[in-house]
């Protein structure tokens, strides 16, 4: 087994009229020739001294920024903005597409940034 960065990111999202931006390290663990991805991060509001986000074993990058962004739409926040850091610099930011499923309530159905 092998662990390795695979790459850093940063999302922006909102709760309780604040931006909060999140700082994220992605690490790759490799078993077996299959290499699953994971990440971690932390921060805090005014009603908790501080709330964490574990996202294990996401098949890819792409998985693993939906898991983050549905743990934060789950604790409150709206995810705004993401971007990635390539080649030594800060990418673009994008905007995030909150994907929800018909369980929730039609509130919670809408495209960050709207």
């Amino acid at each position: 087994m092998s662990i390795k960065e695979y790459n850093r990111f940063q999302l922006e999202a909102a709760k309780l009229g604040r931006s909060v931006v999140f700082q994220v390290t992605v690490f790759e663990k490799t078993e077996r020739n299959r290499g699953k991805l994971f990440a971690e991060t932390q921060c805090s509001d005014p009603l908790h001294y501080i709330i964490q986000f574990i996202i294990r074993e996401a098949a890819s990058f792409d998985v693993l920024v939906e898991k983050f962004v549905q743990q934060l739409v789950h604790r409150g926040f709206t995810p705004i903005k993401y971007r990635v850091r390539g080649e030594g610099k800060w990418q673009e930011w994008q905007p995030i597409e909150v994907v929800t499923t018909s369980a929730e309530p039609e509130g919670a159905r809408r495209r960050a940034g709207d």
